[in-house]
């Protein structure tokens, strides 16, 4: 719990520092870049993780990584890699993801379903969010064997469960009531 507070704190310190520079998509998208580069790399994760590795080395590997990159971006993985807080780069970038999301007024919808839905009926679920939140859907869709019929909806930190399960765990209990 500590270290997402830190990631959060650095997340808003690198997102005011763009957003003061003008530079939040580019330092975004590096971040993002940098983050998915770790995941696909063992090796750079472990360098950067290792508390052996002296921070000047660790600089050095992203200074070869990033010399094209956003300054804003650059600056702030050396003061993680300074602050010894390297291993919390995938947290800051989840910080600093949400926090432009914020900016930008976008709000992630995730629909579970049972089934594929149609273009279609996604695009009614986007358009009933929209107007309801008056913000914009990122939205993402997926099936699940455990739905037998209707729909889970996470908007946000919301969920809306209209799964037939649901239904039918809400009717046991008015029965078991009654």
């Amino acid at each position: 719990m500590a270290d997402t507070r830190i990631a959060n704190v650095y997340a808003r310190a690198l997102f005011e520092a763009a957003q003061d520079a003008g530079t939040l998509e580019a330092t975004g998208a590096d971040l993002s870049a940098f983050v998915a580069a770790m995941r696909g790399s063992r090796e750079l994760t472990a360098a950067l993780y290792n508390p052996m590795i002296s921070s000047q080395k660790k600089k050095q590997i992203v200074a070869a990584l990033t010399e094209a990159g956003d300054r804003i971006f650059i600056n702030g993985l050396n003061l993680l890699i300074d602050k010894r807080h390297a291993d919390l780069i995938a947290d800051v970038q989840e910080g600093f993801a949400r926090l432009l999301r914020e900016a930008n007024r976008i709000v992630e919808v995730e629909i579970v379903s049972a089934v594929e839905l149609p273009e279609e009926t996604r695009a009614r679920i986007r358009s009933r969010i929209e107007a309801a939140t008056r913000k914009k859907i990122e939205m993402k869709a997926t099936v699940s064997k455990d739905i037998v019929g209707g729909l889970i909806l996470k908007v946000g930190d919301v969920i809306v469960d209209g799964s037939l399960k649901a239904r039918l765990s809400q009717l046991r209990a008015r029965l078991v009531q009654a």
